[in-house]
């Protein structure tokens, strides 16, 4: 992305374009209640709302869920989205003209995903798609992108959709695999020796605990003593977790989508238990903290963006830039760190365009392939890797006196052992 010096006039510039030229995530939602199917929305993100007559230099197209049991977490992407293009026409948009955005509301399915990628391609002719967070909707979806040729940057961390062979499909964060050993090593050092599991049985959560089960297969000091299946739908758990807590373990690991996961914990420490908690990125959701409360003290997941309390407290100055804009927007920081990837996802792929010169979907494809840029996530560099992978790796945090904290942090100002039941 190009580098500039944002002003506060400019800050009040995009608020007003997303308040008043833009359709708003509210009116998507009014869309899906009216209709009770999929929502076809199209999105007009010009700073200019005049312009209606859909000429625009380059589209871009989403899929995601801002209904369904996931709304939270595609509402943040969908807001990124919208930010990064509002910010890319607020500075002259790309190709000599602005960016027009085309939204499919695809409820956090996978059925419904499959439909709005065919909307989006066949009927919006968009000229490049940033994807939903839920890898399983990428992976179902990846044939229809690769045959139309046309460029997708993903949000979702699962490995899998990025070892298919397709050309056309980049990440815009490091997968979730780089995640795993970094976890079992806190497990470690905060003495876990008996682990109990309970899994949301989803495709991003399945693959997740797969890279750490294996992980733990080459791990002799940790015994896995409960391994238990949360399926989707549920939302009460005590059943399932008091059969984990039987088993008397000194680590408890939750791999759940957020909503869930903020209630999960909620029920496992009404049920006594007072360890360590060990999660994915999910686990960086403020809910995290809201439903939980202290009982969110002692949980270690891995992410690779942790949202902060305030845009004071953010890690860099690019992530204080983003969330004083967010906020400025949207009257709130992002509920969850799918707006980070999703704005970073935008970044990423009108970058390549500018750079390209062109929209052509080959060309823009080949771009990205090659590219080296700073976002949120760190310093990527597409041609680092041979699959649309960027970066590897992932940071530890634990929640502790109520805030995310580098785990490497609190390592060097408590003893380690501090939540250890």
């Amino acid at each position: 992305m190009k580098k500039r010096v944002l002003s506060v006039i400019l800050a009040a510039t995009m608020v007003m374009g997303l308040l008043a030229g833009c359709s708003s995530v509210e009116e998507a939602e009014s869309s899906a209640a009216e209709e009770t199917t999929e929502t076809e929305s199209s999105s007009d993100t010009s700073s200019d709302s005049s312009s209606s007559s859909g000429e625009y230099s380059y589209v871009i197209g989403h899929y995601g869920g801002i209904t369904g049991t996931t709304a939270t977490v595609g509402t943040a992407g969908y807001n990124g989205i919208q930010l990064a293009i509002q910010y890319w026409n607020d500075n002259g948009g790309v190709l000599g003209g602005q960016i027009g955005f085309e939204f499919y509301d695809d409820g956090g399915t996978t059925e419904g995903a499959v439909k709005a990628v065919t909307y989006l391609l066949e009927e919006k002719n968009v000229d490049g798609l940033i994807s939903s967070q839920l890898s399983g909707n990428i992976q179902a979806t990846g044939d229809q992108v690769e045959a139309a040729q046309v460029p997708e940057v993903g949000t979702g961390m699962n490995p899998a959709w990025l070892e298919q062979g397709w050309t056309y499909l980049f990440r815009s964060v490091p997968n979730n695999a780089g995640g795993a050993q970094p976890l079992v090593d806190a497990m470690l050092t905060v003495g876990v020796t008996d682990l109990g599991a309970m899994i949301y049985q989803d495709d991003g959560n399945t693959s997740a605990w797969a890279y750490v089960t294996e992980v733990l297969e080459n791990t002799p000091e940790i015994t896995l003593v409960a391994e238990e299946q949360a399926m989707v739908g549920e939302s009460d758990w005590t059943g399932t977790l008091t059969s984990i807590l039987n088993k008397n373990p000194n680590g408890v690991l939750i791999f759940a989508q957020g909503e869930q996961a903020s209630l999960m914990i909620k029920q496992l420490r009404e049920l006594g238990y007072e360890g360590y908690i060990f999660g994915p990125e999910t686990f960086s959701l403020p809910d995290i903290r809201n439903v939980a409360g202290d009982g969110a003290n002692g949980i270690i997941f891995f992410a690779p963006h942790c949202i902060p309390d305030s845009a004071d407290e953010a890690n860099s100055e690019a992530e204080q830039e983003f969330l004083e804009l967010y906020e400025a927007a949207y009257g709130e920081l992002p509920a969850s760190d799918v707006a980070y990837r999703a704005w970073d996802a935008t970044n990423i792929l009108l970058t390549a365009v500018e750079q390209a010169g062109t929209a052509d979907g080959p060309t823009v494809r080949d771009t990205i392939a090659n590219l080296k840029i700073d976002i949120l996530a760190g310093s990527a560099d597409f041609s680092a890797y041979d699959n649309g992978e960027c970066l590897s790796g992932q940071q530890i945090y634990i929640t502790h006196e109520g805030k995310n904290i580098l785990f490497s942090t609190f390592c060097e100002e408590n003893d380690p052992s501090l939540y250890m039941q």
